[in-house]
């Protein structure tokens, strides 16, 4: 009884520390100019302005130059706007955190908090946006670091399910989701032997079990290949939920994405795929520079997962995973970088980023792996993803080098709606502040009202 008692108790408590209490940011109603800024606009080929100004309006950027902010095409601003003295920062579009399980999990520990996971071996039908909470405590913690959109992956079996393109403002998960079925995950199984120590199978047992994989794999995509065949001919023919969700995958419409690590598993995930026609994305990568010619040849993306990682193995260089991003995108390979981590990590996504810089992948590529090519593996770069005429106003404004450690992001907007830098950690941090910094602890008062993550807001003021 005492066991039964604790565990509720324990479910009971993580279910409130697991909600959110921020309100979803309202839809932008006054245009705002942001200017004097020194903007990364992660434009493929693009330099950095410097001291420039947008102009954004009804959730987009409609204006974009340098000097003081002017309207465009002989256009006058907008009478109403409000002026944003972003002097001395640096403005990028919002990060993107791919391959993340943020807002499926709370807490690794309490199972009612997991929805990771859907039993069984194939099942290309679940769609990650539906298990979304919305009201996730980790989601405030992810905007502070400045991810405002999320790659979302199911976890388990060997189809794992559908990947979805998340916002991370919303009431509901019909608010959150940007795209539903950004693609179909595929764990694709290991082609070399664990080492005695790992496993007590021996390398034949282990060879015999990925065989039996393989085949599998064939078996469920020839059939979903026939019933493709079959419904296209006849949409009279009854409808296999799991065999529907992979039509667009099969004819190349939607990406594969592919966990695979090794050399072996790359390569071989690879010529499966595209021998029958589909777009794979590999994640994961550590064996990629091996078989980079591959994946040149076809095309083929590559979702670092975690940088900030220790090599592979024994024998591989100490610098193994840090100077991966460069050792592929040197080659031509298009990369994005994740975090590889638990969703409570998600906010270190751009320190990944930073130290693959200081292992050669240059600066503006480095904010792009984790902007520009997350949106456009996800097929909303026309969207997210840049700092564009046109595109969403999905901003981030930071206090100094959005890459170096000691910076923070100031200011969010996701669509043009300002985001509450939040969560329950700055929440316990002003309290405390507020404690020691009390008369009766000799100290003056401070407060901190109109600040975003513990340091005062950029200065507004009407427009002229």
């Amino acid at each position: 009884m005492i066991l039964n008692f604790s565990v509720l108790f324990s479910i009971h408590l993580c279910g409130i520390f697991s909600q959110s209490t921020l309100v979803p940011a309202a839809a932008q109603t006054v245009p705002f100019i942001i200017e004097h800024a020194t903007i990364h606009t992660a434009v493929q080929g693009a330099a950095v302005i410097q001291d420039g100004f947008i102009i954004v309006d009804t959730g987009k950027i409609i204006a974009i130059g340098t000097g003081t902010a002017h309207g465009t095409n002989g256009d006058p601003l907008p009478s109403n706007a409000q002026r944003i003295d972003a002097t001395g920062m640096h403005m990028t579009p919002g990060f993107i955190s791919s391959a993340t399980t943020l807002g499926l999990i709370e807490t690794d520990q309490v199972r009612a908090t997991d929805d990771r996971v859907e039993q069984g071996t194939f099942h290309p039908e679940v769609a990650a946006w539906l298990a979304v909470n919305p009201d996730s405590s980790l989601i405030p913690v992810a905007r502070l670091g400045g991810v405002l959109m999320a790659l979302v992956f199911p976890k388990g079996g060997s189809v794992s399910g559908e990947a979805s393109l998340i916002r991370l403002n919303g009431w509901t998960t019909d608010d959150l989701a940007v795209v539903p079925d950004a693609g179909t995950i595929l764990r694709w199984p290991a082609t070399e032997p664990a080492p005695r120590w790992y496993t007590t199978k021996s390398a034949q047992e282990q060879e015999k079990e990925r065989r039996i994989t393989l085949r599998a794999f064939d078996d469920f995509f020839d059939s979903a290949q026939a019933y493709s065949r079959a419904r296209t001919a006849d949409l009279s023919l009854p409808v296999d939920l799991r065999f529907e969700r992979l039509r667009d995958v099969l004819d190349g419409s939607r990406p594969l994405f592919i966990e695979a690590a090794s050399a072996g598993q790359i390569e071989s995930a690879i010529i499966w795929s595209t021998s029958r026609g589909m777009k794979p994305i590999i994640v994961g990568g550590q064996g990629a520079p091996a078989v980079a010619d591959l994946l040149i040849a076809h095309k083929v993306p590559v979702i670092v997962q975690g940088v900030l990682r220790l090599p592979r193995f024994a024998h591989d260089d100490y610098d193994s995973a840090y100077a991966l991003p460069a050792r592929l995108a040197a080659k031509g390979i298009e990369v994005a970088i994740a975090t590889g981590d638990e969703p409570s990590n998600d906010r270190n996504l751009v320190h990944h980023a930073a130290v693959a810089v200081a292992f050669g992948l240059p600066r503006e590529d480095a904010i792009a792996a984790i902007t520009r090519v997350p949106a456009h593996l996800c097929g909303v770069d026309d969207r997210y993803g840049v700092i564009a005429l046109g595109r969403s106003a999905t901003l981030l404004l930071h206090d100094g080098d959005p890459l170096e450690i000691k910076s923070s992001v100031r200011s969010a907007w996701l669509d043009g709606r300002s985001i509450e830098l939040k969560s329950h950690q700055t929440e316990l941090k002003a309290k405390y502040e507020q404690k020691y910094n009390s008369p009766q602890n000799g100290s003056p008062t401070e407060t901190t009202t109109g600040s975003t993550n513990g340091v005062p807001t950029p200065a507004v003021v009407p427009a002229p």
